[in-house]
């Protein structure tokens, strides 16, 4: 009985470090990146987004032009691709 005991202590103080420890990981930030326009918040995202759309549009009509648009195996997935590493990449620019 005694070893029970002292073994749910020590199993209860390990559980409250480690909620202790994850509560202080994952701590989030005081406030989001967002720019106010016209009285309404947007989020940064979105304009990273929309550049890497932007971004990636450009970069397709350059590959058009080249002999190896012929040669893509999934442009759909190569398009999509260069829009969400465009996008993550202004994201870490400009904002991290």
């Amino acid at each position: 009985m005694r070893k029970s005991r002292d073994s749910l202590r020590t199993n209860s103080s390990s559980r409250l470090a480690a909620v202790s420890l994850a509560s202080l990981l994952m701590t989030a930030c005081d406030h989001s990146p967002e720019y106010s326009i016209f009285g309404s918040f947007f989020p940064v995202w979105i304009f990273c987004s929309v550049a890497g759309l932007l971004l990636m549009a450009a970069a397709r009509a350059v590959i058009v032009r080249t002999p190896i648009a012929e040669h893509l195996a999934a442009p759909v997935l190569l398009y999509l691709s260069m829009a969400i590493l465009f996008a993550c990449t202004l994201w870490l620019l400009f904002y991290q």
